[in-house]
C-alpha cells in the first residue's frame, strides 16, 4: 500500500444500532466511509490490527437496499459506505491517524 493512506470517515450525526462492532465489545453506533483502496486492495496495517469496520453490520444484512456495499464518491476520493463501528473503536481510530470525524452529515444519498 502506498505511503500516503486515505483516511476513514466517521459520522457523529446518525447514532442507531448497526449490529456488533468489529471488536466484539460493543454494538456499532456510528456510520463510517471506508476509503475504496481499504475494501479493494489492502486496508492500513493498524485498522487491520485494531478490526476497524470489520463487524457484522446489520445495513448489509437486512432489508430493502441496505443489503450491500455502496460506492460514493466525495472530494474526488471513492469509499464505500454501509460500514459501522462503535464509538471506542471510533475514538482510537482517530487518535492513531487512519480515520477522521466527518465535519459534514452523513450523505443523504446513501441512508
Amino acid at each position: 500500500m502506498s505511503e500516503q493512506v486515505c483516511k476513514a470517515i466517521i459520522y457523529k450525526d446518525l447514532e442507531d444500532v448497526y449490529g456488533p462492532c468489529g471488536c466484539g465489545m460493543n454494538m456499532a453506533t456510528l456510520p463510517v466511509l471506508l476509503p475504496r483502496d481499504w475494501v479493494v486492495v489492502e486496508r492500513p496495517t493498524q485498522a487491520e490490527n485494531d478490526e476497524f469496520g470489520k463487524g457484522l453490520d446489520f445495513r448489509r444484512v437486512s432489508g430493502f437496499t441496505c443489503n450491500q456495499v455502496f460506492e460514493h464518491e466525495m472530494e474526488g476520493t471513492e469509499y464505500m459506505a454501509n460500514f459501522s463501528c462503535c464509538t471506542e473503536c471510533a475514538d482510537k481510530a482517530v487518535e492513531r491517524g487512519y480515520a477522521t470525524w466527518a465535519t459534514k452529515s452523513y450523505p443523504r444519498a446513501l441512508r
